[in-house]
């Protein structure tokens, strides 16, 4: 998961941004020579493998090496052939289950997996280790075949910024077109907060025979300040729609998700910023792999700025956002995620007016854990945004000869180390940084948070 909280009164959603984006891609492609000379490596052992098999099928060693092979490869149904003839020879095989049934489960195949967890659960020659492992999994298989899902995470904890209140980094702010040095009370300060944040899903499966469901999505964030308590965050935001097979005999795997969205956001405990919308999303599988999902929404947000509302970054109006996320599976344990979108925002003054480009991804790489009592795989991921903000007009209050261009860089890392199938701890660094045309916006910040989280 992604983190970037900025205070409200700078930012303008979705702020957030990344400098790892550029460094992703280049590193894909520096190393897509490297890449495609190992698959082919890979596909020979596999080939090789299932000679050595299918000469001797009972030779579990070979068998074992080839279920690797063909895993590492995607190639799922491959490895669970060579799993299912191992229990044709050895029924009573704990192990053998519990692989086939995390096999099925990447597979969407749940009464499978479900199947072969109880029957792995069973077995008596069942080992700690592996027991712990499918107790994990069988709720999670469970889960996916209840007609109404529900699952989410909490967590809380603390977290320390350099430059907790957003200040310029000059020490300076410009208004009327004249450079002003602030005040020592509002120069740069660092602070630490206590944060919780919480995220909910649930699924209603209409029993229609195409997989349609209906989808809520809630996901909420408070903060409370240890110096700045005016800069005390609490926002929320909901969704709700249909997710519909769009075409399931000629375009399988394609869905499409019409949907209603809101939320609100505090600032030092006041409302500061109510958004609502609608919007439409797709999902497109392009293979096994690979999905993109094209979206667009808008939103009607309402601003209270106060007495400030000749300089404040926001006002009220509307946000037209379009946008294409992709998510791609490199290989067992890496994933791809990124994210493009464009947004257009119309508001009260034409200087607060602004086009906005954005531009995020992170990589996951999953491991196994190095303690045998911790049943499910840590992760480490690395995140970067990128964002373009181009307002339509100068600000006569800030400086009338120069409209204000924006360009920030966020990069970053998220650890997330489970303890148990339901308790793990999270931490996240990450350095924010933000080039102005004007001397108020540009600053910079790092930041770090940790705590504990728990999922259901």
């Amino acid at each position: 998961m992604w983190f970037s909280f900025p205070p409200v009164w700078r930012c303008l959603p979705p702020r957030k941004s990344g400098v790892a984006a550029l460094f992703v891609a280049c590193a894909l492609s520096a190393s897509l020579p490297a890449a495609s000379a190992r698959a082919q490596d890979a596909a020979a052992e596999q080939d090789a493998l299932f000679q050595r098999v299918l000469g001797n099928p009972q030779d579990l060693e070979a068998t074992f090496d080839y279920v690797r092979v063909a895993t590492a490869r995607g190639d799922h149904e491959a490895a669970i052939g060579a799993l299912e003839r191992i229990l044709f020879f050895r029924p009573g095989l704990a192990r053998v289950k519990y692989e086939l049934g995390a096999l099925y489960f990447r597979l969407k195949s749940y009464e499978m997996a479900r199947r072969y967890f109880k029957e792995a659960l069973a077995s008596p020659d069942l080992d700690p280790i592996t027991k712990d492992r499918v107790e994990t999994s069988l709720p999670d298989a469970e889960k996916q075949l209840e007609q109404s899902r529900l699952s989410g995470f909490v967590a809380t904890g603390l977290r320390y910024q350099t430059n907790a209140s957003f200040a310029p980094t000059s020490g300076t702010v410009r208004l009327g077109g004249q450079d002003l040095a602030l005040l020592p009370s509002a120069a740069r300060r660092s602070d630490s907060n206590w944060f919780g944040l919480a995220g909910v899903s649930h699924d209603y499966d209409l029993d229609n025979q195409r997989g349609d469901t209906l989808e809520t999505r809630f996901v909420g964030y408070v903060t409370e300040q240890q110096r700045f308590n005016n800069l005390n965050v609490g926002l929320f935001d909901l969704s709700f729609g249909p997710r519909m097979a769009l075409a399931p005999d000629l375009l399988p795997g394609v869905t499409i998700k019409p949907y209603v969205v809101g939320g609100n956001t505090w600032l030092g405990g006041s409302s500061y910023l109510s958004t609502g919308g609608a919007g439409i999303s797709a999902k497109i599988p392009l293979g096994d792999r690979v999905s993109i999902g094209p979206e667009f929404e808008w939103r009607r947000a309402e601003v209270n700025s106060g007495d400030v509302v000749p300089v404040s970054t926001l006002s009220s109006g509307n946000w037209y956002t379009a946008g294409l996320s992709s998510t791609a599976e490199i290989a067992q344990q890496i994933r791809l995620d990124a994210r493009g979108l464009y947004r257009r925002a119309d508001s009260q003054f034409n200087f607060q007016n602004y086009n906005q480009w954005v531009v995020e991804a992170a990589i996951t790489f999953a491991f196994a854990p190095p303690f045998d009592f911790v049943s499910r795989n840590w992760s480490i991921a690395p995140f970067a945004r990128y964002i373009r903000t181009e307002f339509d007009a100068a600000n006569p209050f800030i400086d009338p000869l120069i409209a204000r261009r924006d360009t920030e860089w966020i990069a970053g890392v998220v650890l997330d180390t489970p303890l148990t199938k339901t308790f793990g701890l999270s931490t996240v660094i990450q350095y924010d940084k933000v080039g102005s045309t004007l001397p108020n916006y540009r600053q910079d910040n790092l930041s770090v948070m940790f705590g504990p989280n728990a999922r259901f």
